[in-house]
């Protein structure tokens, strides 16, 4: 968690992303949506003033005008068509539209985040800046096998090679009803003579190596040879057992793939 914060800030700091108020100020060329929710002031009309949220249909309903088409308009539009229909009753009328709210531009997190949840898409953000505003991957967040669904379409997005190497092509731009699911990771467990018995967060293509390393490593009473992994569940279970002196002491051996949820014991050497 601690590694991938100071890039996410650097690329927020750079890119001159700011993350939004509650009270939305939409940018000149924002057109509103179903839900979002409006100011509606007629100068110098203080009991026209209204505030209003945009109906499934795209309409408003105003005193006076009755309904009015509001969606898939710029804020501008809407004042100016709203002048033009209050001008009809009202002398001299000029309408102001404020965007108190934006609702209609959802994006959604979903699995291993700090925040899950709606997050509103005022502004053009990426997977990377997304994640960011929301809290960040949680400590057990599988980053290699994160996707994005959007429309039904599942679109893979490897956040390892994003955070650790720098490879901008999986920084996906997000687009409203993207849903973004950080999927919780496995784990294996080292047990016996490591020197920070427990569980180990599973990576793709992890080794028992990698694993015991994550441990802490060998103790000085540890028995490599002797290195067993307990791998399945209730009675399918079996045991496997490794040679790790060869995996150490040999460069061209083949180090043992680990699958999640393995559990390696490490016993003590025989005197």
């Amino acid at each position: 968690m601690s590694a991938w914060r100071p890039l996410v800030a650097l690329l927020l700091l750079v890119a001159g992303i700011s993350l939004w108020p509650s009270r939305a100020t939409a940018q000149s060329d924002y057109r509103i949506g179903p839900d979002d929710i409006l100011i509606v002031t007629v100068l110098d009309q203080k009991e026209l003033e209204q505030v209003v949220t945009v109906r499934p249909d795209g309409k408003i309903s105003l005193p006076l005008i009755g309904d009015a088409e509001a969606a898939g308009l710029t804020v501008a539009e809407l004042s100016s068509r709203l002048t033009t229909l209050y001008g009809r009753t009202v002398r001299g009328a000029s309408v102001q539209v404020t965007v108190k709210e934006v609702r209609s531009r959802p994006v959604y997190f979903a699995g291993a985040v700090v925040r899950p949840g709606q997050l509103q898409l005022t502004q053009e953000l990426t997977v990377l800046q997304g994640l960011s505003a929301v809290g960040g991957p949680a400590p057990n967040a599988d980053l290699e096998s994160a996707f994005i669904d959007r429309g039904g379409k599942r679109i893979p997005v490897n956040l390892q090679e994003i955070l650790q190497r720098g490879t901008m092509t999986q920084n996906i731009r997000l687009q409203p009803g993207d849903t973004v699911v950080v999927p919780t990771a496995g784990v294996v467990f080292v047990q016996g003579e490591v020197k920070t018995p427990g569980q180990v967060k599973y990576s793709r293509d992890m080794t028992i190596m990698m694993a015991i390393a994550g441990a802490g490593g060998f103790t000085q009473l540890s028995s490599p040879r002797r290195v067993t992994v307990v791998r399945g569940e209730g009675t399918k279970k079996e045991v496997l057992r490794v040679n790790v002196n060869d995996i150490l002491s040999d460069p061209q051996a083949k180090d043992f793939l680990l699958k999640p949820n393995d559990i390696i014991t490490v016993p003590q050497r025989l005197f």
